[in-house]
């Protein structure tokens, strides 16, 4: 309904009053229930709204009134909105709802609104989530759920619960697209309910079920977790899909360190795997296009044959590479022409991980001591929470800091946008978008530092090891080639250390008695290394085993229990310990007097915080990279003691260690003694040999 002609001028430059006035006169002439209608909005947009309810009064009791009255509101609370009066086309459309608190478009408005102008409150939604039946605008009601996706409440999962008849792909897209931040209060809590309920509109979404495994173990709900792994897996027709699919399903049961049922899961994966490396498919499933990557991670685990690991691992990336490629339709090979470098070095990192994460506390160190004056510096963080670590230790220490979304060639661009020289990934094969971003090729020189072990990905140029970290025939089985450092590949100042909280009184553990750990995530938890650490605990009497690690501690109990009895120990010989905050843990560790490494896995960060509390390690040698980290951290830590070849060694250091009290001190003190000379723990001289090594590229390759 439009204003008469004469009080257009008017109501262009907001001169109500005059408005008014109009229909005040008018009215005396001709008296109806439009100019009545239009004289109490003029009273509502001069801001007298007691005058404007006066004059709408009379028109409230009557059923054409109101529907002449409805219309007119409706009408100027839109032109207000077109005219960006925000405030006042709130303010209209609040008296429609005290009108006729049914009209569900008016209530979408009104939410649409308070979104715009800072002021929506979840609340609001229960007043629109009754009114969702029978005919809506669908368009606005899309909008509306779009925008009220980010703030996670039970409203706002109710509200989508009642909107599925009308919901589309639309809908599924604007989830797909939602960048909530799940470590933040119960949101993770909200993901779930948010993919469980779109999962009622399309119950083969892969990239939901993918999801809801994940959050589901963030929460420790392993049982629903691996009911949608089961789902999730019926859903994958394609070759490279049950590829993934598989893996996904191993990867799972090795986390919850199920590994009294893994056999059959192994075999599956593996006639999987070799029917993918026989015949691999024209083109991947959009799914898998991203994670192809991911799905060799769990050999690293279950056997310690590099040259089989990286074979499977060289392949896939291979193709994974090719098919990216062609989706981007980039040409096979991206050749950067030698160009004259002038000024400082560009450095590029990338990872997700610059954060309270191994690699973020290993990383530290080497932003702290670059060279900022030839070397220009930059982050380029994947979609990454920036916490206390990122802002002391990253963003200070780097020319430019981007968090960007988890699209692959939008960073990609942004790297070669910015001219990087060389471009260090740090996550490897732990992010597929990292590796799509390797294989997109953005920088002429492209290198692997840390992320477990190299990808394989065709477009990497270096992979950063040291002389004791891979075995010397390494490079017949490595696409990369390997770059030797002269001494550690890893180096730091130290750990930050709390107070401890954990005492023997606390584990009902005698004073005198001798105390292994394991502290480990339950994927590294092998039977066979598990028996080995018992056969230790059996020959040394007076001995109690910690275990400790990111794990479900049913499961691990299950299976260290089950491995004690048949070796014959008590069970009562063994305590189950979660994870602490990082300064917590690493202050607990003065607890124990000997730590037992696992294997073919084991340990990277957590081996340097046991060595940096001093404390004996024994570990296992062996041939991947995943299994000598610890060697070649403890001799550039200055000790050789625990160091063991075989099997047999491995029981006869740990029975050692704990019969002989006055050789643990003796290892205690040489670390602490090595704390001011030992390669591993002098980052400074560490980032000089890594930026040298990254000069030496450059001589090379630009």
């Amino acid at each position: 309904m439009k204003w008469q002609p004469e009080v257009s001028k008017y109501l262009q430059a907001e001169n109500y009053t005059a408005v008014i006035e109009f229909y005040e006169e008018l009215i005396q002439r001709e008296e109806s229930i439009l100019n009545c209608c239009r004289l109490g909005l003029a009273y509502l947009l001069e801001g007298r709204e007691e005058e404007a309810n006066a004059t709408w009064l009379s028109l409230l009791t009557e059923t054409e009134g109101i529907d002449e009255l409805l219309e007119i509101l409706e009408a100027e609370a839109t032109r207000q909105t077109e005219l960006k009066n925000l405030q006042k086309s709130l303010l209209i459309r609040e008296y429609i709802r005290e009108i006729n608190p049914n009209l569900v478009d008016n209530q979408l408005e009104i939410i649409l609104l308070t979104l715009e102008l800072g002021t929506f409150e979840v609340a609001e939604l229960n007043q629109l989530i009754p009114l969702i039946q029978g005919e809506v605008n669908v368009a606005l009601l899309l909008e509306v759920i779009k925008a009220v996706l980010k703030y996670p409440s039970l409203e706002t999962i109710e509200l989508v619960r009642v909107s599925l008849p009308y919901l589309d792909e639309t809908f599924l897209k604007q989830v797909e697209e939602l960048n909530i931040v799940e470590t933040e209060g119960n949101n993770i809590f909200y993901l779930i309910d948010l993919l469980e309920v779109s999962l009622q509109l399309k119950p083969d979404h892969l990239y939901f079920l993918n999801g809801l495994v994940h959050y589901y173990g963030k929460v420790r709900n392993q049982k629903k977790a691996e009911e949608t792994i089961v789902k999730f897996i019926t859903h994958c027709s394609t070759l490279d899909l049950q590829l993934y699919g598989e893996y996904f399903y191993l990867y799972y049961i090795l986390t919850q360190g199920k590994w009294l049922e893994i056999e059959p899961i192994i075999k599956k994966y593996k006639n999987i795997l070799e029917q993918f490396n026989q015949a691999p498919p024209e083109k991947l499933h959009d799914f898998t296009s991203l994670l192809l990557p991911l799905v060799t991670i769990p050999l690293l685990y279950l056997q310690d044959n590099p040259q089989e690991n990286h074979y499977w691992q060289n392949r896939i990336s291979k193709i994974f590479q090719e098919k990216l490629r062609e989706l981007a339709n980039l040409p096979k090979i991206t050749t950067f022409a030698k160009r004259e470098r002038s000024g400082a070095l560009k450095i590029g990192y990338l990872a997700r991980t610059l954060k309270r994460h191994s690699v973020g506390w290993l990383a530290r160190w080497l932003f702290h001591y670059h060279d900022r004056n030839s070397l220009e510096i930059s982050a380029y963080l994947i979609n990454q929470v920036e916490d206390d670590l990122t802002k002391q230790w990253i963003s200070k220490n780097v020319a430019h800091l981007y968090n960007l979304p988890e699209n692959p060639f939008l960073i990609a661009q942004q790297i070669f946008s910015d001219k990087i020289d060389i471009l260090v990934d740090l996550d490897s094969v732990t992010n597929s978008i990292s590796c799509a971003v390797m294989a997109l090729k953005p920088a002429p020189i492209q290198v692997t530092w840390l992320g477990f072990d190299a990808s394989g990905i065709p477009n990497i140029d270096y992979f950063i090891v040291d002389h004791h970290v891979l075995p010397e025939n390494a490079q017949e089985y490595y696409h990369e080639k390997l770059w030797r450092l002269p001494q550690t590949y890893v180096a730091i100042d130290g750990f930050e250390v709390g107070v401890p909280t954990l005492t023997r009184e606390r584990l009902n553990i005698p004073s005198d008695a001798v105390i292994y750990l394991t502290a480990q995530v339950g994927m590294k938890r092998h039977p066979e290394t598990i028996r080995l650490q018992l056969k230790i605990l059996k020959a040394v009497p007076n001995s109690y085993l910690l275990i400790q690690g990111h794990i479900d501690d049913t499961m691990i109990q299950i299976l260290f229990n089950k491995l004690a009895e048949e070796e014959g120990i008590k069970t009562e010989r063994l305590r189950f310990l979660d994870r602490e905050p990082e300064e917590v843990y690493y202050a607990n560790l003065q607890i124990a007097d000997i730590v037992l490494d696992t294997y073919p896995f084991g340990g990277g960060t957590t081996t340097l915080g046991f060595l940096w509390m001093a404390i004996p390690i024994v570990t296992l040698v062996g041939q991947q990279l995943a299994a000598r980290n610890s060697y070649t951290f403890m001799l550039n830590a200055g000790i050789t003691e625990g160091i063991a070849n075989t099997r047999e060694e491995y029981i006869e250091w740990g029975v050692k260690l704990g019969l002989n009290e006055e050789l643990r001190s003796s290892i205690h003190w040489k670390l602490l003694k090595n704390r001011q000379t030992a390669p591993v723990w002098n980052a400074k001289k560490f980032t000089q040999e890594i930026e040298k090594a990254y000069y030496e590229m450059a001589s090379r390759n630009l």
